[in-house]
C-alpha cells in the first residue's frame, strides 16, 4: 500500500514551537482519513503541544477510513483516526479506539417544498456522504423510528458538495455538518430546512491504535491523550481558544479570510451542541457507538456487550488521573 503523506512537511514546521528543551518520548504515527480543516483545531493543537513535550507526531492523510484502518492494522502506522467497529468486530483485530474525538452531529435537512416531515420521505432518494459512515447509518436508523424506508440511499462525499447540489436541486434531502447545514438554510429559509432528530452520543471519529504499539509506547499515547483532553477543556471553556492558539501556534496557515472569521462562530455552535466531549467519551461513547451501529444491524447482537472488544479504556483513564494532579 502507498501512503500518501501530504501533512507530514507542515506539520513538521508548524510543531517547532518549545522544541529545543523538550526530551524525545516516543514518535507516533498517525493515519488521517481525511485533508485538515478549522474544525479539527483542538485536534492539531493537541499534535502541537505533545510534540513540545517530545512526542514526534507524523500525521499521514488517506482516502478512506478503510485505507486508513488497513495502514494501522499492517503495521505502516501506529495510530488512526475515524471509524473502526466494523473492521474491529469483522477482522478481530488487535486494535482498539482509545479516545472520542467528537460526537456525530448531522442535520437532517431537506427542500421542504417536497419532503416537510420524515414521513413524506417514505420511498424517496436521501443522500449521504459514504458507504458505512455515520451518515449513513443515521439515515438507516431515522429509517426504522420513522417507520419508512428510503427508495435509494446514495452517496455524495462532502457536506460543501451536497450544499451545492441541494442547491441545484440535484438532491432534495441529506444529512449535512453544522456549518454546512446554516449555510444552505440560510441561502433560502423559505426552500431549506432540518427535520426533527434525536440527540445520541455516538462518535464522528475516534482515536483507535495498535495494542501492540499501545503495549510498548505508553508514555507516548498519554501525553497525547493528556493534550487531546486539555485542548478540548480548553474549547469548551473559551470556544474563541482555538483561533487565538491557531495564531499563536502557526496552525492551517492557508485558510482563507472568510474560513478564518468563521472559526470562533464554529466553535461556539459545536460547544452549545456538546459535539466536542471534555472526557474524551470513554465507556459512555463506547456504549453509544455500538448502540448506534447495532441498531443500524452493523454489528452483530452477541458484540454489542463487549465494550473492551472495541476499546482500552486505560490511556484515558491515565490521562485523566495525571491532568488532576497538574
Amino acid at each position: 500500500m502507498k501512503l500518501l503523506k501530504v501533512m507530514g512537511i507542515a506539520l513538521g514546521i508548524a510543531f517547532t514551537t518549545g522544541m529545543a528543551s523538550a526530551q524525545s518520548v516516543g514518535k507516533i504515527r498517525i493515519a488521517e482519513a481525511d485533508s485538515f480543516s478549522a474544525e479539527d483545531l483542538p485536534q492539531l493543537i493537541a499534535y502541537a503541544r505533545a510534540k513540545q513535550r517530545g512526542v514526534d507526531i507524523e500525521v499521514t492523510a488517506l482516502k478512506s477510513d478503510d485505507i486508513a484502518f488497513q495502514a494501522v492494522l499492517n503495521g505502516q502506522v501506529d495510530m488512526g483516526v475515524g471509524d473502526s467497529y466494523e473492521a474491529i468486530a469483522n477482522l478481530k483485530a488487535p486494535i482498539r479506539n482509545i479516545y472520542q474525538i467528537r460526537k456525530l452531529a448531522y442535520v437532517p435537512v431537506v427542500d421542504k417544498t417536497v419532503y416537510p416531515d420524515w414521513k413524506s420521505l417514505n420511498g424517496a432518494t436521501f443522500a449521504v456522504h459514504a458507504r458505512g459512515s455515520g451518515t449513513e447509518t443515521m439515515a438507516q436508523i431515522m429509517e426504522k423510528k420513522a417507520g419508512i424506508k428510503f427508495g435509494k440511499i446514495s452517496y455524495v462525499p462532502g457536506s460543501e458538495v451536497r450544499v451545492v447540489a441541494m442547491q441545484r436541486g440535484n438532491i432534495k434531502a441529506t444529512y449535512l455538518d453544522l456549518t454546512s447545514s446554516k449555510v444552505l438554510i440560510d441561502s433560502d429559509p423559505k426552500r431549506f430546512g432540518a427535520l426533527p432528530v434525536q440527540d445520541q452520543d455516538a462518535s464522528d471519529s475516534t482515536f483507535y491504535v495498535s495494542t501492540q504499539f499501545l503495549q510498548k509506547n505508553q508514555r507516548a499515547v498519554q501525553i497525547l491523550m493528556e493534550e487531546l483532553l486539555k485542548a478540548v477543556k480548553a474549547t469548551v471553556a473559551d470556544p474563541s481558544w482555538p483561533a487565538a492558539q491557531r495564531k499563536e501556534l502557526g496552525l492551517l496557515p492557508d485558510l482563507s479570510a472568510k474560513e478564518e472569521a468563521e472559526i470562533t462562530p464554529y466553535f461556539q455552535r459545536a460547544v452549545a451542541a456538546n459535539i466536542f466531549p471534555a472526557d474524551g467519551g470513554g465507556k459512555v461513547a463506547a456504549k453509544a457507538d455500538i448502540d448506534f451501529l447495532s441498531q443500524a444491524g452493523k454489528l452483530k447482537p452477541e458484540v454489542a456487550g463487549d465494550l473492551e472488544a472495541f476499546w482500552d479504556f486505560k490511556p484515558l483513564e491515565a490521562a485523566q488521573k495525571a491532568l488532576q494532579t497538574q
